[in-house]
C-alpha cells in the first residue's frame, strides 16, 4: 500500500499559477519516515521564538512571523535538508501545475472543474498511470490531503466515479476499473499533524516560486534568489515521476494535451 501526501500552493487567485505536489510513500516504510521528518523538524525547534508547530512555507522562506529573526542562511539551509532528506528516502514526487489565468475557459473549467479539482484529479491521474504496470499493486493508493473537507469531499466523489474522459489519459483497458490504482475516496488531515503534507506544501512553494522567476517575470527577492531556488528544483527533480505521466512531450490525448497545455513553461521543461 502506498500513501500520497499532497498539498498546493496558488489557489488565493494573488499567483500566476496554482500548483500542487502529493508525496508518494510505501506504507512500509513511513515509520522511518516518520522518525526522520521529526529529527530534522526537532533541529528546527531549537532556533529562535519557540516551538515551530508547522513549516508554513512562505513564513519559512520569506522570514516571517516564527522564522521572523532567523537568518536566511538558516532558513535556507533548513529547505535544503528537506529536499535532500525525500531524496535519500527515495519518496517519489507527483507535480501538478496550471496557469491561473489560461484555467478559465479551458477544457478542463469547461468540464466543471475548479483549479483545486483539476489539479488534484491530475495528481490521482499520474499515480494511476506510473503504478499501473506494477504487480500486485491494485488499489493501493490512499490520497491524503491538507484539511479542507469541502474540496476533498468533492474529490472523493471524483475518484469514486471518474469522468468517462479521464479513461484515455492512463490508457484504460476494457477490464479495469477506472482508477484502480486509487482507493475511491479521499482523505484530508490537518497539516501541523503529517509531516509529509506540510514538507509537500513546502515543495509546491518551491516549484511555484521556480515558475514566477522563469516564466512571469517577478524579481528576485534576493540576490541570486533565481540560482538557489533553481537548485532545490533539480534536486527535486530526480524524484518526479517520469514526464511522460505529468507532461508528456507528445500528447496522445485529449485530456494529457489539457493539462500540457496549462503547466508553465519551466515546469513542463523539467526532465
Amino acid at each position: 500500500m502506498k500513501l500520497c501526501y499532497v498539498d498546493e500552493t496558488g489557489t488565493d487567485g494573488k499567483s500566476p499559477a496554482v500548483v500542487m505536489v502529493g508525496i508518494i510513500a510505501d506504507a512500509a516504510r513511513i515509520h522511518r519516515t516518520r522518525s526522520e521528518f521529526r529529527a530534522i523538524y526537532e533541529r528546527l525547534e531549537g532556533l529562535p521564538d519557540g516551538t515551530i508547530r508547522e513549516l508554513k512555507s512562505t513564513e519559512l522562506y520569506r522570514g516571517k512571523r516564527r522564522w521572523d529573526g532567523v537568518d536566511g542562511q538558516l532558513r535556507h539551509q533548513a529547505i535544503g535538508d528537506f529536499c535532500d532528506w525525500l531524496c535519500e528516502r527515495k519518496h517519489d514526487i507527483a507535480l501538478a501545475a496550471l496557469d491561473y489565468t489560461r484555467f478559465e475557459g479551458s477544457p478542463l473549467h469547461d468540464q466543471g472543474l475548479d483549479r483545486w479539482g483539476a489539479a488534484a484529479l491530475h495528481v490521482a491521474l499520474q499515480v494511476q498511470r506510473a503504478h499501473q504496470g506494477k504487480k500486485k499493486n491494485k488499489g493501493s493508493t490512499f490520497l491524503v490531503f491538507d484539511e479542507n473537507k469541502q474540496k476533498t469531499d468533492a474529490l472523493a466523489q471524483l475518484l469514486y466515479e471518474p469522468p468517462a474522459w479521464s479513461d484515455t489519459y492512463y490508457d484504460r483497458s476494457a477490464k479495469n476499473e477506472a482508477l484502480d490504482q486509487i482507493i475511491d475516496t479521499a482523505f484530508y488531515a490537518q497539516s501541523h499533524h503529517v509531516g509529509l503534507v506540510q514538507v509537500a506544501d513546502l515543495f509546491a512553494f518551491l516549484f511555484k516560486r521556480y515558475s514566477e522567476l522563469l516564466d512571469y517575470g517577478h524579481d528576485e527577492d534576493f540576490q541570486g534568489e533565481r540560482d538557489k531556488v533553481s537548485g532545490w528544483v533539480k534536486t527535486l527533480s530526480s524524484r518526479l515521476l517520469p514526464a511522460a505521466h505529468r507532461w508528456p512531450k507528445k500528447p496522445k490525448n485529449d485530456p494529457a494535451r489539457w493539462y500540457v497545455d496549462l503547466a508553465p513553461a519551466s515546469l513542463r521543461a523539467i526532465g
